[in-house]
């Protein structure tokens, strides 16, 4: 069932996890959290998520930085990445994002196409 898939938020701002907790609640999802980078990486060798939601800015670790060792993993889960930085063309590059959100995205498209990769 897709509520028993793990996604894993890493975001660094209170406000996005608090946020993603009152969705979670509403929509049933398995989140875990990571305040930064190296915290993320550990998190998807321990639990393993279906899907990651990523911010480009955090500390210890970017979410570039994030992406290009997952890519050198040779496995990496989907992502969404979101960040406030407006151009995010080259980190397209990377075949395991399958959406970039500008901060600040619609909430409810961001729900549907959560809902819609994890019933996959």
């Amino acid at each position: 069932m897709a509520l028993s898939k793990k996604v894993l938020v890493a975001d660094d701002d209170e406000a996005i996890q608090i946020c993603m907790e009152d969705i979670s609640a509403q929509e049933g999802w398995n989140l875990s959290y990571a305040r930064d980078g190296a915290e993320c990486l550990e998190k998807i060798r321990v639990e393993n998520p279906a899907l990651i939601i990523l911010d480009q800015r955090m500390p210890r670790m970017t979410g570039e930085e994030v992406l290009t060792r997952l890519e050198a993993r040779g496995d990496a889960p989907p992502v969404i990445l979101i960040s406030a930085e407006k151009d995010l063309q080259r980190l397209k590059r990377f075949p395991f994002i399958i959406k970039v959100l500008s901060k600040p995205f619609d909430l409810d498209d961001f729900v549907g196409l959560v809902n819609r990769h994890l019933s996959q």
